[in-house]
């Protein structure tokens, strides 16, 4: 996603009809018409050229409404073992709480079991909810699940996951995740040095994203260079084995990147072993590395506050299901959380404020 185009955009735009969601030139799936509500719904996967809205003002753009009824949502998560996706399971309660809709949210047992996540997506469009919101695995394990969602004429909330159709995506930029990852090691490292990165799971659109964040932020910084970029597979194991000999065979390394928490737990506890003075960074502020950056033992998580994600991803459900109009991309804006500035969004369990936005 373009960076500059993220920043004009979620400063000026405000909404865009339901009918409108797709770019002029977009090749994805036609409109549908919903079968409980009769409206018309769009599904696009590209950001790039959309108009946006900032989460914070979702609720303004809104309005203050009542549901008509009782609307049922299904939530299909990636996996609840991650904190990150306990964080998102917890907004999206309390935005079902608050709007009164009954929602259903599972997931599969780990990041990697795409199938399955497929199996209980199926399960669930079987069960006719009224919208769909989904953090697909992959790029394309959940297509035939979306297809059918489609065909019911539900709105489908994409959370987290821009590259997959959807009627809204809310979530971050993970290109601009990757690229402050590599601006915070840049200004650790005034004088320069190695850097490398542990990249997420092949096939999933933020480590995708992120990987080319960070190698593009890395490239804008002449003081720094990438001597390394190996896979960590969302694995804090297979992580702390890569960091380690990551680490070995580059000696004057001064930071490492992991493109989420749980590796660059693994990756902290790899430099913590080697005695040496390097910055680990990771994505998703989960309480473990908010826990993490307070003691010292990583540098920064650059992270999306997870809570807001899954509430405005509820709520942008709730409202297409009420007629409301929505951008199609609700933008969560990742803060870079450091030891300095972690109290201002995170409370002393590593839990996100959930009073910061109102």
């Amino acid at each position: 996603m373009n960076k500059q185009r993220m920043i004009a955009l979620t400063s000026t735009a405000l909404v865009l009809g339901l009918t409108a969601c797709s770019p002029a030139n977009s090749t994805d799936s036609p409109a549908s018409t919903g079968e409980s509500t009769g409206r018309t719904y769009t599904y696009t996967s590209d950001q790039d050229g959309v108009q946006s809205i900032e989460g914070v003002e979702l609720a303004s753009s809104l309005g203050e409404f009542t549901p008509a009824k009782k609307h049922r949502v299904a939530v299909i998560l990636k996996a609840l073992t991650n904190q990150y996706w306990q964080g998102i399971e917890k907004g999206a309660k309390a935005a079902a709480a608050k709007y009164g809709v009954e929602v259903t949210i599972q997931a599969a047992s780990s990041e990697k079991a795409q199938a399955e996540q497929l199996t209980i997506a199926q399960t669930l469009i079987g069960q006719k909810f009224d919208a769909y919101v989904v953090a697909p695995e992959s790029t394309s394990n959940l297509s035939p699940a979306l297809n059918q969602m489609r065909q019911q004429g539900a709105p489908i909330v994409n959370v987290d996951d821009a590259r997959v159709p959807a009627t809204v995506y809310v979530g971050p930029d993970h290109e601009l995740d990757g690229s402050q990852a590599a601006d915070e090691l840049a200004k650790l490292s005034p004088g320069g040095g190695e850097v490398a990165q542990i990249e997420g799971q092949s096939g999933s659109s933020a480590a995708i994203l992120r990987i080319k964040g960070f190698k593009e932020g890395v490239a804008k910084h002449p003081n720094l260079k990438l001597v390394a970029s190996v896979p960590g597979n969302w694995d804090a194991n297979v992580s702390y084995s890569a960091a380690q000999q990551v680490i070995q065979q580059n000696p004057n390394l001064k930071g490492i990147y992991a493109n989420n928490d749980t590796m660059a737990i693994g990756v902290a506890k790899a430099v913590k072993e080697s005695g040496k003075n390097i910055a680990v960074i990771g994505t998703d502020g989960v309480p473990e590395a908010v826990s993490a950056v307070r003691g010292g033992s990583m540098a920064a998580t650059v992270s999306p506050l997870p809570y807001y994600e899954g509430y405005w991803a509820v709520e942008s459900a709730v409202g297409l299901l009420e007629g409301k109009q929505i951008a199609p991309w609700v933008v969560a804006p990742a803060q870079t959380i450091t030891k300095d500035n972690v109290g201002q969004f995170y409370d002393e369990s590593g839990q996100v404020i959930t009073t910061l936005y109102k």
